[in-house]
């Protein structure tokens, strides 16, 4: 016979405790990326590559419209697209790369850094501050489920 019941069912005690955790941090996130998304006044595909330049951004890395494509699965022209549409919103600009004059880089503009920090800065700030609470030894514990949690997601999205 098979069991109806969804996994949140299943899971009991602290498990469930923590897959509500889980649910409810998604939850937020995905409300904060609303608010985010209506004030900048993008759809979703364009935000989720906002968010992918600025965190390559805040990492001292760079990206190229082919590095777009290959994240999101879209075709080339697609991600040129999506470039097109950010870049004219004056969100995004191509800075040549510094040591390759064919190349062109993406990078977030000023304004659309200073407009994400103003939205989102006191939400980093916070999650820094909370962040640096953590013992050591938690952290360490923390860090590796967080890493298990992402590998299940990996195994569920992959084709097989």
């Amino acid at each position: 016979m098979h069991d109806e019941r969804t996994p949140h069912e299943i899971a009991s005690g602290s498990a469930h405790a923590l897959v509500s955790a889980v649910d409810a941090v998604e939850d937020a996130e995905k409300a904060l990326d609303q608010h985010v998304r209506l004030t900048l006044g993008v759809n979703n595909t364009d935000f989720a590559v906002l968010q992918y330049l600025d965190r390559v951004q805040r990492r001292g890395g760079s990206a190229r419209v082919g590095d777009i494509a290959a994240r999101f699965g879209v075709s080339s022209g697609s991600a040129t697209e999506i470039v097109h549409r950010l870049t004219g919103a004056g969100l995004v600009h191509r800075v040549p790369h510094p040591s390759d004059a064919r190349v062109r880089r993406l990078a977030l503009t000023d304004s659309a850094s200073q407009r994400l920090e103003d939205i989102v800065g006191g939400v980093r700030a916070d999650l820094d501050a909370l962040l640096d609470t953590i013992p050591p030894g938690e952290e360490a514990r923390l860090v590796e489920l967080l890493s298990q949690v992402r590998d299940i997601f990996r195994s569920g999205s992959s084709t097989t």
